[in-house]
């Protein structure tokens, strides 16, 4: 059973594999597919149409402006086509009784109303990604911007469009506006990512440098994802009932708090995953708009939506700026070589371990350690083996110290050891066993690498300038006992 099972499920990722590969591989494929995506969810947006000729949502907005992004103008034929089919259906839908000449000027004006300003807006956008130190939450703030003025830009063209084609009275310009206008935004805002991550499956020869400002995240959601859902999709429910059973418009703010949720999901999923989220609340929130016969507050629901996705997408750049302050503090706190601590959190460090150490009447150590005649080895043997030395040696000093020393790189091939709680005794024994250590590893044959080291016990007065110097001196000593040997000050 279990072998039937994975054939059945193998073939079922083949079969899906297949589609993928056919859709990458045929530009007629691809065409149909987005000119039948588009028309479909036309459809869909016209199901919860509260007012003529606009929707709680316009999907196809965020279809185009994703769609644009990513294709270009290749893809203007095939949403031209698109508009003149759903104005078509249009013309039907509302019994206008165009015909020839007239329909043809209602297509094409749609048409060009429809995808000039989203064609700019995603241009706009395009070129804003390319920019390297363009940040995450800048760039979340532009779509916002480009979301809202290109809708309002469509809203104004295509209701022109109507009006100028008979297709509209020039009286409900002043009633349709504002519904049209968020209907597109809330489109583009709420569904336009997720477009754009379908897309881009479908088109995997286009690279979007989008994608370098996200950073890296897991690429599955986390275990308690189905139930953020649940829990975002139950808030919507009893929002929406609560707003049908009071009949009330300030119960119908209840639906804000969907944001809470939301912002959960957004800090703690896959940005991916966020985007799936908003998606499905969204698509919640509009199907109960009409089931539940709550069109009287259907500018409270479309501003909701519009805000929580918002809202959502600047969360996404929380983990991004939390992951990038992660790569900052690596630079800063490790030696990118070595990968041990940098000079500047070594120096932090033993500054505050001095301080901790000095209240508490607690001994500290520090040793000073630097390898022997290594600018010899860099010259004879070339700098990839002198890099080499300064790797293995960190490598074998670490596995020695205990969990509370610390080893970083104070510059070249010099390095300070931090031995907490530690008298000066158990200090000169800790550097004798790493000298005997590091005199086994042999780069080159026959040729063990030796090291000096300087061992110092902090006193009273001492901060970290003093402590070195100090420690500095006894490494200067070992060098001139002969090396490969330990002196204490």
């Amino acid at each position: 059973m279990e072998r039937n099972e994975f054939s059945s499920s193998w073939r079922y990722i083949n079969y899906k594999l297949g589609w993928l590969r056919f859709l990458q591989n045929s530009g007629a494929a691809r065409a149909g597919l987005l000119l039948l995506s588009w028309v479909g969810i036309w459809f869909v947006g016209g199901l919860v149409e509260y007012t003529h000729h606009a929707s709680v949502w316009f999907p196809p907005a965020g279809l185009t402006f994703a769609v644009l992004f990513v294709v270009g103008g290749r893809a203007v034929p095939i949403l031209m086509v698109a508009a003149i089919l759903v104005t078509i259906l249009t013309n039907r839908h509302y019994q206008i009784d165009l015909h020839n000449i007239g329909l043809l000027k209602a297509s094409v004006l749609f048409g060009i109303a429809h995808i000039i300003p989203y064609y700019a807006g995603s241009k706009v956008l395009y070129w804003l990604t390319q920019v390297q130190r363009l940040t995450l939450p800048l760039l979340i703030i532009y779509f916002l911007l480009i979301a809202a003025i290109s809708a309002l830009i469509a809203a104004m063209l295509v209701i022109g469009s109507l009006i100028l084609s008979d297709m509209m009275p020039v009286n409900d310009f002043s009633t349709t506006w504002l519904p049209f206008w968020i209907g597109d935004m809330a489109g583009i805002i709420v569904l336009g990512p997720l477009f754009f991550c379908i897309i881009r499956h479908v088109y995997p020869d286009k690279y979007f440098k989008i994608l370098d400002h996200i950073g890296v995240q897991s690429s599955s959601a986390s275990p308690q994802y189905k139930y953020k859902i649940l829990l975002s999709l139950g808030l919507v429910l009893l929002a929406m009932l609560l707003a049908k059973f009071t009949h009330s418009m300030n119960s119908s703010f209840a639906i804000f708090f969907l944001v809470l949720p939301h912002m959960w999901i957004a800090c703690s999923e896959n940005a991916f995953f966020n985007i799936v989220s908003l998606a499905l609340s969204s698509l919640l929130v509009v199907f109960l708009v009409d089931t539940l016969y709550l069109m009287n507050f259907v500018m409270v629901y479309q501003y909701a939506i519009t805000v929580v996705a918002a809202n959502a997408l600047f969360a996404i750049a929380i983990p991004a700026l939390i992951s990038r302050n992660h790569q900052l503090q690596s630079k800063v706190f490790i030696d990118s070589l070595t990968q041990t601590a940098s000079r500047e959190y070594l120096i932090q460090q033993c500054e505050t371990q001095i301080l901790h150490s000095q209240r508490r009447s607690q001994p500290f150590c520090l040793l000073v350690l630097d390898i022997d005649y290594f600018k010899k080895i860099n010259d004879s043997y070339g700098h990839d083996v002198g890099d080499q030395a300064l790797k293995t040696l960190s490598d074998t000093v670490k596995q020695l110290l205990r969990p509370a020393d610390l080893l970083g790189r104070y510059g070249g091939d010099e390095f300070v050891v931090l031995l907490p709680d530690t008298d000066e005794q158990l200090a000169a024994t800790i550097a004798n066993r790493l000298l005997v250590q590091i005199n086994t590893i042999e780069l080159i044959k026959d040729e063990p690498l030796s090291v000096s080291i300087g061992v110092t016990l902090m006193d009273q007065y001492d901060d970290f300038q003093s402590l070195f110097k100090r420690a500095d001196n006894a490494l200067y000593d070992a060098k001139k006992s002969g090396r490969n040997c330990v002196f204490q000050h």
